[in-house]
Order: structure tokens, then C-alpha cells, then sequence
């Protein structure tokens, strides 16, 4: 097996360092957690599909070769927001989980190119970078269910899409002071990289744990401008029914795009189609 680029397992607690792996196919029966690939640094496909995983391998984004992954048919609910930091991912599949909402990223990158997400009935929202790439979103979008209400949320006339956990506020057309929280991240993020090229000086002694996080991995950048955004977004939603890729998906699916923006100004002037 050492000589091998490809490998199959049926169970991978540790994924041990060998060879270097160009293609890991992993079927974990029963499974609800993934051993760490973040060593595989030469590996560019992943497939753990058709398993239980509840969530993906912590140091997945650290697989910096990894050009397609596979996680079709799993229990997932979300996806973490540091797998947007993967340069090389091409191709990404989650059709068949539990997902109601996506990082605000996904599709920022330029080579990620094909997206699919179909059969998650609950994910009613797309990041508007998606708009331009290939995606698959047949059978999102189900009515809200009783289990969802405790979900963040953003609605728009009848609309409503779910959003990440971490957004800490949802500002509105009104709202044209941002919370100080936000402020004091984004100047100190614009600092470090402007004078000190580096976070790495910061510590939790410094600063706490989730916000150091923050800094090195923003909840996303805006949609409009690109500011890294950290507790505060400002959604705008485009039915995917009102684009021209409505023809595409012959409504088979009520999802929108969502626009997120940093600031009252960019929520006003983004358009999705210019």
C-alpha cells in the first residue's frame, strides 16, 4: 500500500503518513467523525461519501493540494468556514446532507468552479459568488420546519435564508454605525497587515482564543468591496427564480443568492448581475 497514489479504507481513526496520497477514498460505516488528513499535503482527492459524518476532518483546509472533494450522502449541518482557504479546490460535492446555510466565501475563490449541493432541503441560501460557477441545487429550499426556528435567519418579503452560527448581528439599510466589536476587528486585521505582515504575534494571552481565530479565518469578506467581515453582515437576496439561471433548474428548486455586504453602502449598491 505505501507505493500506492490511491487508497480505499473501510476505517481511518489516523490517516498515517506514507508516500505522498494523490487520492484517498475512505468508506467509514457507521462513523460520525473523520481522522485527520491535514499531513496529506499532496493529497487532491478526497471521497467520504456515503458515510454519517456529522462534521469534516478539522484540519481539512490545511490540505493545500486537494482539488476535488466528495462528501455526498453524510449528516453534515454545516461546513466549516476555513475550508474557503483551500487554493487548488476545483470541485466540491455535499449533495444528500443537512446543510441549511454555507460559509459566506464559498465561491470566492477563483478555481473553485463547480459546486454542488443538491437534495439539502433545508439550505435555502447561496453565497453570491456561486453565481457565475457551475452549481447543482436541485431539491433545496423545503419549507421551514418547526425544528429549524432556532436557526439565525435573515427574511426579505417572503424570503428567508439561514445563516451561520457565528454572525453575531444582521444590520439592515438602517443601520449605518457598525457595533464597536466590529470596528475594533477590522481595524486591527487592516493593521497587522499592513505594518506587521503577520498574526502570528497575537496570542490568547493578548487576545481571546475565538477572536484570534477570527482574525486569521474572517467570517467572510464582502461581497461588494472584499472588507473582512467578523460579526456583522448585511444580506441581500436574489431569488434564483428572477436570474437568468432560472431556466436552468426548470424549478426544481426555491433557493436565493445572498449578497454579503459589510457595510449600508454596499448592501445598496451590489448588484448581482453587473
Amino acid at each position: 500500500m505505501a507505493g500506492c497514489n490511491s487508497l480505499e479504507v473501510e476505517w481511518l481513526p489516523q490517516v498515517p503518513v506514507l508516500k505522498p496520497v494523490l487520492k484517498l477514498v475512505a468508506l467509514l460505516e457507521g462513523v460520525e467523525t473523520f481522522g485527520e488528513v491535514g499531513d496529506l499535503k499532496e493529497l487532491q482527492t478526497l471521497d467520504i461519501s456515503t458515510n454519517r459524518l456529522l462534521t469534516l476532518p478539522e484540519r481539512l483546509h490545511l490540505c493545500l493540494s486537494l482539488q476535488y472533494l466528495t462528501v455526498d450522502r453524510n449528516r453534515l449541518w454545516c461546513v466549516p468556514r476555513h475550508l474557503c482557504q483551500l487554493p487548488s479546490l476545483n470541485e466540491l460535492s455535499m449533495a444528500g446532507n443537512r446543510l441549511a446555510f454555507l460559509p459566506l466565501d464559498l465561491g470566492r475563490s477563483r478555481e473553485l468552479q463547480y459546486v454542488y449541493v443538491d437534495n439539502n432541503i433545508h439550505l435555502k441560501g447561496l453565497p453570491s459568488y456561486l453565481y457565475n460557477k457551475v452549481i447543482g441545487c436541485s431539491g433545496c429550499g423545503a419549507p421551514i420546519q418547526v425544528s429549524e426556528a432556532k436557526l439565525l435567519s435573515f427574511s426579505s418579503g417572503q424570503l428567508t435564508v439561514f445563516l451561520p452560527a457565528e454572525v453575531k448581528a444582521i444590520g439592515t439599510e438602517n443601520d449605518h454605525v457598525l457595533p464597536l466589536q466590529e470596528l475594533a476587528m477590522r481595524c486591527l486585521y487592516h493593521t497587522c497587515h499592513r505594518f506587521l505582515k503577520d498574526l502570528n504575534f497575537l496570542s490568547p494571552i493578548s487576545l481571546p482564543r475565538s477572536l484570534l481565530e477570527l482574525l486569521h479565518c474572517p467570517l467572510g469578506h464582502c461581497h461588494r468591496c472584499s472588507e473582512p467581515m467578523f460579526t456583522i453582515v448585511y444580506p441581500k437576496l436574489f431569488p434564483l427564480r428572477e436570474t437568468p439561471m432560472a431556466g436552468l433548474h426548470q424549478g426544481r428548486t426555491t433557493v436565493s443568492f445572498v449578497a454579503y455586504c459589510c457595510s449600508t453602502q454596499c448592501l445598496q449598491t451590489f448588484d448581482l448581475l453587473s
